[in-house]
């Protein structure tokens, strides 16, 4: 019995923190081969990540997209596997995602800077508009 709770442990340990990082990396890299400004893009990684790093420009809406997508599609499954009581212990290392989107984590300085970027180049009305 403890070995089946510790396989099961383990299992979904594993697969959640494979496939949750997979899903979310993956989602980056779909959304830049998207944006035909984007002409490479280099995987990044460490003991401790794995990332992919655009080559090419892209305008703060796209960076903003960009760094939503990641995130945001492991909260959808996430979402999904909690509501419908598939694996709710899978689901929240989906769900878990969401913390990527601060601003100490790389989507969330990507965000905030597409944030700042969009505040300095937006268009301002006139009071004669």
């Amino acid at each position: 019995m403890p070995a089946e709770m510790a396989w099961g442990f383990f299992k979904t340990a594993t697969l959640g923190l494979v496939a949750s990082f997979v899903l979310h990396e993956s989602a980056h890299a779909i959304a830049l081969k998207r944006l035909q400004t984007i002409t490479h893009i280099a995987v990044d990684r460490s003991a401790w990540r794995t990332s992919v790093v655009p080559i090419g420009t892209m305008t703060a809406r796209q960076m903003a997209g960009v760094a939503l997508v990641g995130p945001m599609s492991c909260a959808g499954v996430g979402a999904l596997l909690w509501l419908s009581g598939l694996n709710r212990p899978l689901a929240w290392w989906h769900l878990a995602h969401v913390v990527f989107l601060l601003p100490f984590f790389g989507d969330g300085r990507a965000l905030c800077t597409a944030l700042r970027t969009a505040k300095v180049t937006a268009p301002t009305k006139s009071l004669s508009d």
